[in-house]
This record gives structure tokens, C-alpha cells and sequence, in this order.
């Protein structure tokens, strides 16, 4: 025959099950296709992983400041359920921050054409921030534009909405934020009424924005 397996046992072998006495699982993973990889305890190995769990359970229980370790599923839910709620309450207020300050910079619009025309390069933004800007300008009734630009650590992000009248109009965000993310040496693209782009060069996100309006006049007429 081709002699004992070690496909599991790595080459450990008892002549009876029993000899292993307690055994547990710890992990399994794949190595290859086809192949999973399965670790396991045996013996008073066992045990000791055992009080392991058990010393982790406890101070987890401790860190949750619980008199009895019995009540730490229903803590961890309640817990659970209170950052899911927080994380809710907070999307919130930062689409109320967004629309505060897309009515602020709404302000100073400039109108191309009969499009109001936004644009404006808002220093550190990651690029859901400047989504949720975006699109809280984006379902104005009225013919808009915006676009900006932010930057997240060595990436820059360009960003362009508009509104269903201002498609109505010919306007394409995707091809406007196209031209814009070419004056960094980016590229990008999307959808008629929303569109990101990379910048190539973050130093000329305000070439970037300089450029739109004009941008604008030769793309919608």
C-alpha cells in the first residue's frame, strides 16, 4: 500500500481513537483547490484551550462591566444594536451637515445658460462626503450643475451631479467630469446625473474647478 496517511494526522498515529481522548477543532482553511487545512487539539490540550475561552469570556465580560458572564450574549446584542442605531443617527446628521452646506454653497451659483452652475474645492473630503453633497443638490427641482473636488490623503476626488432639468437641458455629468478630471491629468466618468473622477495631480484641484464653468459653456448649450 502506499503506507499510513498523513493528510491529517501529520504522522502521529494511534492504533485506537480513544487514545486521543478529547479533541477539538480549531481552525480550517483552504491551502489550495480542493484542499482544506484542519488544525486540531487533543488530550488535556483540550482543557487548557478550554480555560483559554473561558479567561477570554471573562474579561470580556469584565470590559463590559457584567457581574455575570451568563449575560454577555444579550450585552454584546444590546451593544450591537446601540452602534447600529449611533451609526443611523449619525449618516443623519452628516446628510443635514451636506445639505447645510450645499444651501450655503448654492448661494454663490453662476448661471450658464440657464443652468445654475456650483462649483467648489472643498479641502479634505473623502469621496462619500462629497456624494453626500452631491446628491442633496442633485433632486432640486430647478436646472443645477455642481461639481467639486476633494482630497483624501494622496487621492484626489472630483465629483459632478446634475439635476433631472439640467439633463433635460443636455447636460452630462458624466462628460463634465470627464474635461475637469483632464486638467489634473485624471480620468473618470458616470452617469448623466452623477459622475467621480480621479485626479491625477491634487495640486490642480483648483485648476480643476477654475476650468468647470467654462467647461459647462462649451459642453451644454
Amino acid at each position: 500500500t502506499a503506507g499510513d496517511s498523513i493528510e491529517f494526522c501529520g504522522g502521529t498515529h494511534v492504533s485506537n481513537t480513544s487514545q486521543l481522548g478529547l479533541f477539538k477543532i480549531v481552525s480550517e482553511s483552504s491551502v489550495a483547490a480542493g484542499t482544506r487545512r484542519i488544525e486540531a487539539v487533543t488530550g488535556i490540550n483540550v482543557l487548557e484551550l478550554l480555560n483559554d475561552f473561558k479567561n477570554t469570556i471573562i474579561k470580556s465580560a469584565k470590559a463590559l462591566k457584567l457581574a455575570n458572564i451568563t449575560e454577555l450574549p444579550e450585552k454584546c446584542a444590546a451593544v450591537t444594536a446601540e452602534l447600529k442605531e449611533k451609526d443611523k443617527n449619525l449618516e443623519s446628521l452628516n446628510q443635514q451637515i451636506a445639505n447645510a452646506k450645499a444651501a450655503d454653497i448654492f448661494r454663490n451659483s453662476t448661471d450658464i445658460n440657464g443652468i445654475s452652475v456650483i462649483k467648489s474645492n472643498l479641502g479634505t473630503s473623502t469621496p462619500d462626503e462629497l456624494r453626500k453633497l452631491g446628491d442633496s443638490i442633485k433632486d432640486k427641482a430647478e436646472p443645477v450643475i455642481a461639481f467639486f473636488a476633494g482630497v483624501n490623503g494622496a487621492k484626489g476626488t472630483l465629483y459632478c451631479v446634475c439635476s433631472k432639468a439640467a439633463v433635460e437641458k443636455g447636460a452630462n455629468a458624466g462628460k463634465l467630469v470627464r474635461e475637469a478630471a483632464a486638467v489634473t491629468g485624471g480620468k473618470g466618468g458616470g452617469k448623466p446625473d452623477s459622475a467621480m473622477a480621479g485626479m491625477g495631480d491634487i495640486s490642480k484641484a483648483d485648476d480643476a474647478v477654475n476650468a468647470f464653468e467654462n467647461i459647462v459653456s462649451e459642453l451644454v448649450k
